[in-house]
């Protein structure tokens, strides 16, 4: 996608298509970024509920600012080394995913490009798709791209070493779409839309009186709707409230939300 001519020495140059494409992303990033910056400014409601670090929120606009700059004005060892970066911040997110991805996705900065695919439980298949073809396959096909006049000569001057250099995006890229296949079948085979209704049903019916008490602790239930039967699980905690529903045919449904205001300290 690095556009060279002949075999004489034309300095490689970033492809319009690349540049685009990149632009628009960061962009949406960006303006995901200024959104948040602009409601920690106005709303103290909001700066309640997220407790957003306005230097972090800066920084992360700045960024996406400098890879919309580099990419519009074709500066490309700025771009190649923005690319990686981000490609390498993508799969720390990928590898961290089980653990704090669920949770960064609505802390980050960057959460209304999340909330452009999160169309609900039931088309949760969406997110996962944005997430490991988005941000894993896509980080990676483009980096590869834009630093192929770096790895690309190395597979005929060196080419063993070119050719293991080449497996790495390919195995990622393959990696990543794996995980979501493997993801759209978990889904599609342990999603209940009816345990996850019985869990938001739960979790909007919880008061701060509830959850003080049970803060750090986790207690368990069955709960009766109609003629069926749902065991509940509540992990109580202020800034990551988790509610687990099994239903009787093995299923779940969950949900996690924050309650900041149940535990803010009153002045």
């Amino acid at each position: 996608m690095l556009e060279t001519r002949g075999a004489t020495a034309t300095p490689a140059r970033l492809s319009r298509v690349l540049r685009v494409i990149n632009v628009g992303t960061a962009s949406v990033a960006l303006a995901s970024s200024l959104a948040v910056l602009g409601s920690w400014i106005a709303d103290p409601g909001y700066r309640e509920h997220y407790h957003d670090a306005p230097w972090f929120v800066a920084a992360y606009a700045a960024f996406h600012v400098w890879v919309v700059y580099a990419f519009a004005t074709a500066r490309l060892r700025l771009a190649q080394a923005l690319t990686v970066a981000r490609t390498v911040a993508a799969y720390v997110f990928l590898l961290t995913f089980p653990m704090i991805g669920l949770t960064w996705m609505v802390w980050t900065p960057g959460r209304y490009v999340y909330q452009l695919f999160d169309w609900g439980p039931d088309a949760r298949i969406t997110l996962m798709a944005f997430v490991f073809l988005g941000r894993g396959a896509w980080n990676t096909v483009n980096a590869f791209a834009v630093t192929r006049d770096v790895w690309f000569p190395l597979r005929t001057t060196r080419p063993l070493v070119g050719r293991l250099i080449t497996i790495i995006p390919v195995a990622g890229t393959v990696g990543c779409v794996w995980m979501f296949l493997a993801l759209a079948r978990m889904n599609a085979i342990e999603f209940s839309p009816e345990a996850h209704e019985v869990a938001t049903i739960v979790a909007d019916a919880i008061t701060c009186d509830d959850l003080r008490p049970k803060i750090g602790t986790t207690t368990s239930d069955v709960r009766q709707r109609g003629d069926r039967r749902y065991d509940v699980s509540i992990a109580w905690d202020c800034t990551d409230l988790r509610i687990i529903v099994h239903a009787e045919d093995g299923r779940i449904g969950t949900v996690r939300t924050s309650r900041p205001e149940c535990c803010a300290t009153e002045g």
